[in-house]
């Protein structure tokens, strides 16, 4: 039916508009995160791997990856290296074990895999929405507010990256940092 009254025509047609670009968002960005599972998902569980994929698949996911990761001829990683760290660390880890603390087990043995390493970094620190990256842009417009607007620009990225990581901020020992602090700034001359 048509619709003859322009306010009630502008109130359908500009929610027509508003779903359509949301749904159209929400499909493209399940596109993108199911391709980054696809990519990344024989690393979700290293100590079961043998068992999950067949040489030939995961020798197939190793260079997926690779490919995913090169840019301009430059690869992050090395398929093959990969390939061959990934049947070694398996014998070394447990099933089910996550991909975090798979990274701070090699971390712990010096970095004994490069290129696992780096893969699991890469995967660790891919944000899963756009919105966690957002959000910490976001942190910013809380931070300078009116009172704040004479503040150092230093001053306020130190804030700022306070306020995004406030699980780690909030674990910290003051007194320590305090004390760590008036050693630095005490005069080193006695005055009179």
């Amino acid at each position: 039916d048509p619709i003859l009254k322009p306010k009630e025509r502008f109130k359908v047609e500009c929610f027509y508009c508003i779903l359509d670009v949301a749904i159209t968002s929400i499909e493209e960005r399940f596109c993108q995160l199911h391709g980054h599972c696809e990519t990344f998902e024989f690393l979700y569980d290293i100590g079961n791997i043998k068992n999950q994929f067949s040489k030939e698949d995961l020798m197939k996911h190793c260079e997926d990856l690779n490919l995913a990761l090169n840019t301009d001829n430059a690869a992050d990683i090395d398929a093959v290296e990969l390939y061959d760290e990934l049947i070694a660390l398996s014998e070394l880890i447990s099933p089910k074990t996550s991909p975090l603390k798979v990274l701070e087990f090699i971390a712990r043995n010096d970095f004994l895999t490069p290129n696992t390493a780096i893969a699991l970094r890469i995967l660790l620190t891919l944000p899963v929405s756009v919105a966690s990256g957002e959000r910490s842009f976001s942190k910013l417009k809380l931070l300078k507010n009116y009172l704040r607007s004479t503040m150092s620009q230093n001053h306020l990225s130190g804030l700022a990256f306070i306020s995004i990581e406030n699980t780690i901020a909030k674990n910290l020992d003051f007194t320590e940092l305090l004390k760590d602090y008036a050693s630095i700034k005490t005069r080193k001359i006695q005055l009179i």
